[in-house]
């Protein structure tokens, strides 16, 4: 317990110190190695304890999961009553969540999970409001959605800023980057004309993770931070999109020019909705099913017709192998090959390998090897 104290001083000592830094080219390789530093002992304090500490309990179900994030009175309640017909208890006031509430969306065949969250507090990277609890809930979704009031558009920054410190990537991808161990020769760094730190600010991070033989790859441009979240290795990575609500409380132009800043700040896309009147909540749920890159597969019979009520839900890029280890993983070793129809073939009733990649409502023929 004292240690945990020591490293949890030591961590607030290094934050006032970053905090108070002023960002220019002189202290850029002071920040870097400041950021590395924190993340060294975040990263210690969640080997001792488990990182996040207890989550709340939720089972995993469905297709793919979706969880709504958003700050206290955000109208989260709401939008998952008129997503899933789950009655959250909806009330005007803060902390009306206090339990993480899950619903079923049924959308083009798929059944998505959708989890109601208690709201994230300012802080909450702090253990305040829940927040590691929360964070590690978030950490098991497919896809985040964000909610945001259209009056307060803030509130993204700030959701955005407090999950990072909760080692959430909203809608980044992980960084190209390889690093190989080796026993002597210091650091070496190829980066292939890619925009990468100054080779001081590299090997000090490096240094600050007790790694000083290295060759380290750079596949993309990247920045201290995607090195430092590489080698601490717990960040996750989850893509977001953003529901611009409460529109039936703001001017059309003021919704227009709100929904285009944040797409522009966060690469994220957005669906201007309102959750208490209904509006446009088709329009998000067609965008949550295509942000979460999945695909309805028809399995046919070699006799038969498709049933195409109830298609299977496969991930973007699944090949016929994976259709049949998905449909009976123990007779998938039998699989020979699959007359296809759809969009990944030229022609119908094409006959293809299992390694061929399906896309979104392809008819499949599975074929097996006889008995």
């Amino acid at each position: 317990m004292a240690e945990d104290h020591g490293l949890k001083k030591k961590l607030e000592e290094l934050e006032e110190q970053y905090s108070k830094t002023k960002y220019n080219k002189a202290t850029n390789k002071y920040l870097g190695i400041l950021r590395a530093k924190m993340a060294r002992i975040r990263k210690d304090m969640a080997a001792k304890k488990g990182f996040g500490g207890t989550g709340f309990a939720v089972r995993k179900a469905g297709d793919a999961t979706v969880v709504l994030v958003g700050f206290p009175n955000a109208g989260k309640s709401s939008l998952l009553k008129v997503l899933t017909n789950v009655e959250s208890k909806v009330a005007g006031y803060a902390f009306t969540t206090i339990e993480v509430i899950p619903g079923m969306l049924q959308y083009n065949g798929a059944r998505i999970q959708v989890l109601d969250l208690p709201g994230l507090i300012r802080g909450a990277h702090e253990g305040r409001g829940e927040g590691t609890k929360i964070a590690s809930v978030i950490r098991t979704a497919d896809l985040l959605l964000f909610l945001v009031d259209v009056n307060r558009t803030e509130q993204l920054r700030d959701l955005i800023e407090e999950l990072n410190l909760l080692g959430i990537r909203p809608n980044r991808h992980k960084p190209e980057i390889r690093v190989e161990a080796r026993k002597t020769g210091g650091i070496s760094i190829a980066a292939n004309r890619h925009r990468i730190p100054e080779r001081p600010l590299i090997v000090g991070i490096m240094n600050e993770f007790s790694i000083f033989n290295a060759d380290i790859y750079f596949y993309e441009d990247a920045t201290p931070d995607d090195i430092v979240d590489l080698i601490a290795g717990n960040a996750a990575y989850i893509n977001g999109v953003v529901a611009l609500n409460k529109i039936d409380t703001a001017e059309e132009g003021a919704v227009r020019k709100a929904a285009a800043e944040i797409e522009q700040s966060s690469g994220m896309t957005v669906v201007p909705i309102s959750a208490m009147r209904g509006i446009n909540i088709n329009s998000l749920k067609e965008t949550l099913f295509g942000k979460l890159n999945v695909i309805r597969i028809y399995l046919k019979p070699k006799d038969g017709e498709p049933d195409v009520s109830k298609p299977l839900i496969m991930k973007g890029g699944s090949t016929v192998m994976d259709v049949a280890k998905a449909v009976h993983s123990k007779t998938a070793k039998n699989l020979r090959y699959a007359f296809v129809e759809g969009k990944s073939v030229r022609f119908k009733n094409q006959k293809m390998g299992i390694d061929h990649a399906l896309m979104d409502e392809d008819v499949v023929t599975l074929v097996y090897a006889k008995a």
